[in-house]
């Protein structure tokens, strides 16, 4: 089968309108387009940097800047309240000190100190039953009957009632050997009171005796026991015939 001929100048004409493209024009033609607009990156300093980053580091920065800082222990300003019940409170005991204090003057303890002369000693005052019953009771009982046969009675003793210097020289010295009591006889030895107990304590107690049991004897002043405790200073326990012949001599 015979093909017909193309016509040269058709083909020609082909061939000069379709033109082969260069390298060069193969490179500008591969170029991207500029785009416009934020396509997520940005130019700092001549250096491209991610936008997301920057966004976060101002937010960061806008969060830091409000934060307030590390609170610090005994800095803390004391609220407004605390002061305000604090001076109510203040006004309150004041108010109440004034009112029901009194005066915080020596009245009070100029009238209840016993007036004393200058350079004088102002001494408790001695309670003969204390004495008695702390001393004494434990061997004579507290009836003042004693114990039979073997702690003479101070009831209507002889011993006690008769004069008031004999009870004095016992209770200072102490006593030992036979003795005769409402005429029952007693061999027990009494202890030495005089570095036990003061001149007080000795007339306090004996005093109580001679007016207590149904004694009715006088009282007995420390200047008496202090003058006996003088005169026989040293010496040891009585007997009951030394004290008969001193009574006597009186």
């Amino acid at each position: 089968m015979i093909q017909p001929r193309k016509n040269k100048q058709s083909v020609s004409k082909r061939r000069t309108t379709k033109k082969e493209k260069s390298p060069a024009q193969d490179i500008r033609e591969d170029k991207p387009a500029k785009l416009t607009g934020d396509i997520g990156f940005s130019d700092e300093n001549g250096a491209f940097a991610d936008s997301d980053a920057s966004d976060v580091n101002k937010i960061h920065l806008r969060i830091v800047s409000r934060e307030q800082g590390e609170p610090e222990e005994g800095f803390e300003p004391t609220p407004t309240w605390v002061w305000g019940i604090s001076i109510l409170l203040l006004f309150a005991m004041g108010f109440y000190l004034g009112k029901y204090s009194g005066t915080f003057g020596t009245i009070a303890h100029e009238v209840e100190q016993p007036q004393t002369s200058a350079g004088s000693e102002v001494k408790p005052e001695v309670k003969g039953d204390m004495v008695f019953a702390g001393v004494c009771q434990a061997c004579h009982q507290a009836d003042g009957k004693g114990v039979e046969g073997k702690y003479p009675p101070l009831a209507g003793s002889e011993w006690l009632v008769l004069d008031s210097f004999t009870p004095v020289r016992i209770v200072l010295f102490g006593l030992e050997g036979e003795i005769r009591v409402k005429g029952n006889g007693f061999d027990n030895k009494m202890p030495e009171f005089q570095d036990k107990l003061s001149n007080e304590e000795i007339a306090a107690a004996i005093s109580f005796a001679r007016s207590s049991f149904g004694n009715k004897g006088v009282a007995v002043v420390p200047a008496q026991v202090d003058s006996i405790r003088r005169m026989y200073s040293g010496r040891g326990p009585w007997s009951a015939a030394a004290l008969e012949s001193l009574r006597k001599k009186q």
